[in-house]
């Protein structure tokens, strides 16, 4: 029986930290039961805040692009729009869709998320995704092996809407451990697995304000691998 349990009593996270150990301490604080094989969603903003992925939007200049974009979507600011911008490492905006008040990014490893991933911060910030989720869900793995004598598998994940859907929905941006794909050979089909844990994780971690970052996905049969990564899931 597959069984989803949320880490209670994370700290709040707001300056560069060892995020690996917190958890661990956390862990042990809470007797949290984590046995090999598990999977460990952890919410990427919680990875950003812990590696400093956290921009000063005093800092940032819009381009005429942020603001021609501003005029057409007011409850966006303008800087924060340039941040998303940055994201995609296209200038011209290429790799951007708009469509009605949203925006979409297409970023270099290939995903496509609301505003690239780029949340609105506290005290005029804007947190960014971590520069590369698949290394920190590795460094988080490694961490528990070594501490905590666990083999288990990490997804990062990141709360993302649709065009077509009202609320948001969670969806894999990093993973180490487990094949992103669960493909049937025989049938010809594939699953995108890490974005199917991710959803079901997002039933215990949930959105803003419920200081859930970490869930713990036990009893799945599933591929493991060590040399997979978020890009082997896109196209």
């Amino acid at each position: 029986m597959v069984t989803i349990t949320g880490l209670r009593g994370v700290p709040i996270i707001s300056k560069v930290c060892d995020l690996p150990q917190i958890l661990i301490k956390t862990i042990k604080k809470e007797h949290f039961r984590i046995a090999d094989g598990d999977i460990i969603c952890v919410a990427s903003k919680i990875c950003s805040l812990a590696e400093g992925d956290v921009i000063d939007l005093n800092q940032v200049v819009p381009t005429p692009l942020a603001q021609k974009i501003q005029q057409r979507i007011p409850r966006k600011d303008e800087h924060l729009i340039q941040v998303i911008i940055d994201q995609t490492g296209d200038p011209t905006g290429s790799k951007l869709e708009i469509s009605g008040n949203h925006i979409g990014a297409w970023l270099s490893n290939g995903l496509f998320l609301t505003s690239g991933g780029v949340d609105k911060g506290k005290n005029n910030t804007a947190i960014t995704l971590p520069k590369n989720c698949d290394l920190t869900a590795k460094r988080i793995s490694n961490a528990f092996c070594q501490e905590l004598g666990v083999k288990t598998s990490v997804i990062i994940t990141d709360s993302d809407g649709r065009a077509d859907k009202k609320g948001a929905n969670q969806v894999a941006v990093g993973l180490y451990g487990l094949n992103g794909l669960r493909v049937n050979k025989e049938a010809g089909t594939a699953e995108t697995l890490c974005d199917l844990l991710a959803a079901a994780a997002g039933l215990v971690m949930g959105q803003r304000g419920i200081n859930i970052p970490l869930a713990c996905i036990h009893g799945l049969e599933y591929d493991k691998d060590t040399s997979s990564g978020i890009r082997d899931t896109v196209n």
